[in-house]
């Protein structure tokens, strides 16, 4: 163990990434070279008078450039010096006469996965390791460890470590299916703790993935400092798979010296990133997150005249949509990036006044991006940046914006949303839920309704039949037996509860029976009262009841249209 070395010391320096300097967007156009750490590990940031050709971080408007330029910026499309003059009176003539404009960052899709490790109930396998140090070691407890069975430049040539998934099994360990199926995981982080001498260490990693462990695709190249500490790489989300493996690509050890892995562990996390994308099929990015603190810019736009938003009415002019022009030197500095899609803008100039003076802020999503026209310098290189711009609506994508659109209830049963106190949210629940009770008013119940329709007697409809030329059973109630609402006809009178009434009860009467003590869900039942017979007498079940309280059914049982004579010998008996 004399030979450890902590990836912490002091003095240790090892290339770092733009992103790792600070630089938010670490875009090949950008030339970020190598920055060097500090004894504390943070990069080093040399004062303005200490600027110079090769200083390794340079503090500029927009954060930390590597290395340092000393008059147009490392983004411009051309050398050319009357290119650079153009294009730096273009930024200064917007920024001195154009319109303030606030905008809210898209840092990238929020967090996805988890930080657990996914290896578990699968294998791991490799191409060979020395007796007593399997594949499995690296897997298993930090105190063991993996080595291989290649030694030298062998390493680099054919050895490798990976893990397998595994087919899909039963909760006891058994294969759930008799067809090949696998166990897929979308790695974007891995964390490796390599051993402790140097020459038995990696400095550079290929990581792989395959479907069959035949076929590989390589998914990204990593570089590792040489230290036995625990390293956590990042790197882009790429297809789901069941093998996974990591390939050396720089070995530290002589003709003797074997490749050693203390840990390694695979991690579906993946850290906020602009150029995630969360769903790969519709290409959409929902959970967003954006920076809150806007960043005040200058564009030129041309105002549109727009009365109002008539689109609740049907009403769709496609005007309100905004086309803005804005420096491409100034968004570089000040964002660190260029506009993308997604961008959100606030135009002050747009800012409307309700009655009582309350501003109200027009807020844009950025739709799309691209060259001006009108910012084309003689030599034909592009200064200013096209953005089409839409209003920018509350959702899920915008919510770290304008706020969450889900309610919560707490412990007292308060909803958050609807407490009186959220002026983003609550005309627009108050609006909802108004429509709602009054639609629940005017219609309480789908279907057909015959309560006030009149159920003509037994006696009378036998009369009817009796005589044809009074055909009265084309007045009677007609309705679909699954609108049988278990409640008495012509708005009699009738008790309801768990039991039948006691004492004298009068012939005809009727009572709607309830179970809520017994179970929930069972539909209520209609009685009458026969004097004759001396027990009450079943008519109908509740099919409303019954239908609303279980899972849905076809659209006859909770909407019925189709209507019919009932019998009383088709009713339940």
């Amino acid at each position: 163990m004399s030979n450890c070395k902590s990836c912490q010391i002091e003095g240790q320096v090892f290339p770092l990434s733009g992103e790792d300097c600070g630089i938010i967007n670490t875009d090949p156009l950008y030339d970020t070279g190598d920055c060097v750490l500090d004894e504390n590990g943070n990069p080093i940031i040399p004062s303005d008078d200490e600027i110079d050709e090769n200083a390794s971080c340079i503090k500029t408007p927009s954060g930390l450039l590597c290395p340092a330029v000393e008059n147009c910026s490392p983004f411009d499309l051309s050398e050319s010096t009357e290119t650079c003059i153009i294009n730096d009176y273009v930024a200064e003539s917007i920024n001195i006469g154009g319109a303030p404009l606030n905008v809210y960052r898209l840092l990238g899709v929020h967090e996805q996965g988890s930080l657990q490790d996914l290896v578990g109930a699968g294998t791991s396998f490799s191409n060979g390791f020395l007796p007593g140090y399997s594949s499995a070691n690296a897997f298993d407890k930090y105190v063991t460890e993996y080595r291989s069975l290649q030694t030298g430049e062998d390493v680099v040539k054919s050895a490798f470590l990976g893990y397998d998934f595994g087919p899909i099994k039963l909760s006891n360990g058994r294969t759930r299916y008799g067809i090949e199926t696998a166990i897929k995981f979308d790695v974007s982080r891995i964390q490796i703790l390599q051993g402790c001498d140097s020459g038995n260490r990696v400095t550079k990693i290929r990581i792989e993935r395959s479907n069959d462990g035949e076929k590989w695709f390589g998914v990204a190249i990593q570089n590792l400092p040489d230290c036995d500490g625990m390293v956590t790489l990042n790197f882009a989300r790429s297809v789901p798979s069941r093998y996974w493996r990591i390939r050396p690509v720089t070995f530290n050890g002589g003709p003797d010296d074997y490749w050693s892995i203390k840990a390694l562990q695979f991690i579906d996390y993946e850290k906020t990133k602009i150029n995630n994308i969360q769903d790969r099929i519709l290409l959409e990015n929902r959970d967003r997150d954006y920076d809150e603190n806007p960043i005040k810019m200058k564009c030129a736009y041309q105002p549109i005249d727009t009365i109002g938003n008539q689109t609740k009415f049907g009403f769709m002019p496609g005007s309100d949509k905004w086309v803005l022009e804005v420096s491409f030197t100034s968004a570089i500095q000040m964002l660190g990036r260029p506009f993308v899609i997604g961008d959100i803008i606030e135009l002050p100039s747009e800012t409307q006044y309700s009655a009582n003076l309350t501003p109200t802020k027009k807020y844009l999503e950025v739709e799309d991006t691209g060259w001006s026209v009108n910012g084309y310098t003689p030599t034909w290189v592009p200064t200013l940046m096209r953005l089409i711009a839409v209003p920018a609506i509350s959702s899920q994508e915008t919510q770290d914006l304008f706020g969450k659109l889900t309610r919560d209830v707490d412990s007292s049963g308060l909803v958050d949303i609807d407490n009186g106190q959220n002026d983003v949210y609550q005309d627009y629940s108050d609006i909802s839920q108004t429509i709602k009770a009054d639609s629940n008013t005017a219609v309480p119940e789908r279907g057909e309704d015959v309560a006030n329709v009149a159920k003509l007697s037994d006696e009378l409809l036998a009369f009817s039949d009796a005589h044809p030329e009074m055909n009265f059973r084309k007045l009677d109630r007609k309705r679909s037996p699954y609108s049988a609402d278990a409640l008495p006809p012509n708005g009699q009178s009738y008790t309801e509860g768990e039991e039948f009434p006691t004492g004298t009860v009068v012939d005809g009467a009727y009572h709607r029976q309830t179970y809520d003590q017994i179970r929930k869900g069972i539909p209520p039942r209609l009685y009458r009262y026969s004097k004759a017979k001396g027990y009450w007498v079943y008519l109908e079940t509740d099919k409303r009841y019954a239908a609303k309280n279980t899972k849905p059914r076809l659209q006859e049982f909770l909407d019925p249209e189709r209507s019919s004579v009932t019998k009383n010998n088709e009713l339940d008996g």
